[in-house]
């Protein structure tokens, strides 16, 4: 059967190289249907939150295959590094990952060794075996995955900040994802990640990873703070996520319907 499209082309990491915004909205459920929704409104990339969401390898998979025929790509946050839950995540097709709370140099190296082929890592090979290779149809995988795969470490803590050349530098590395909540706790400031020194850190980081050579991203929770990260230069914003769309829009509903009922 003939494939429809390139399914090995990474729209999201050409997009970032090329400094094309790439604007994301978050999952949190485990909804394929919410996944297919979200596909429909023109978001580039879809940020399914393995960390926090009570996501598994199986629900990761089921939403990628809701969004395939969209123009959408999703990128994925798994829990915590390890060897084997890259591997799952990167056979399931899934060709972009944020790693959390990264801090050092040493923790990014091994990352991408497990996210890599040898001889630079020690990726077990049965890609064309499976999804990531689409079972046997995309013959030239080992060949283009390289420049297909985006790893995304995560930096959200001061010791991170402070490591933040060593991890960017790390040879691989596609891009840096700022977390400005768990920064901001753990700068001691709670979840005000408007906090004035937590602002600054987070400006600062951005400039030096732009000098640095590689696309940043990080989210944002209102349009100012959008605009204000475009302005320097992110390439990728994390824009809502769906259950605080719920959430909201069901507030939002009750309350206009019962001021009108009620008065």
């Amino acid at each position: 059967m003939p494939m429809v499209k390139d399914y090995l082309e990474n729209k999201f990491k050409h997009g970032i190289e090329a400094g094309k915004l790439q604007y994301g909205v978050g999952m949190e459920t485990t909804s394929a249907d919410v996944a297919e929704i979200l596909a429909t409104s023109g978001y580039d990339w879809l940020f399914i939150d393995g960390e926090h969401g009570p996501h598994t390898v199986q629900t990761i998979l089921e939403a990628a295959r809701a969004i395939a025929p969209y123009d959408m790509t999703p990128v994925v946050r798994i829990p915590e590094a390890g060897t084997g839950i890259i591997k799952q995540i990167l056979d399931s097709g899934i060709q972009n990952i944020i790693i959390p709370k990264v801090e050092t140099g040493e923790e990014t190296e091994n990352i991408m060794y497990w996210a890599s082929y040898a001889p630079r890592g020690n990726r077990g090979f049965g890609a064309t075996a499976v999804r990531a290779g689409r079972f046997g149809r995309c013959a030239d995988y080992l060949d283009r995955n390289v420049d297909e795969i985006c790893i995304l470490p995560q930096i959200e803590s001061v010791r991170g900040m402070e490591n933040l050349e060593a991890i960017t530098k790390t040879p691989g590395v596609g891009a840096i994802f700022l977390g400005p909540i768990d920064l901001a706790v753990d700068m001691g400031h709670g979840i005000d990640i408007f906090h004035p020194e937590v602002a600054e850190a987070m400006d600062e980081m951005i400039k030096r990873i732009k000098a640095l050579g590689k696309p940043v991203g990080t989210i944002a929770v209102t349009p100012e703070q959008a605009k204000h990260f475009a302005d320097l230069g992110v390439s990728f914003l994390g824009l809502g996520a769906d259950t605080a769309f719920l959430t909201q829009a069901a507030d939002n509903a009750l309350a206009t319907f019962k001021k009108s009922i009620e008065g």
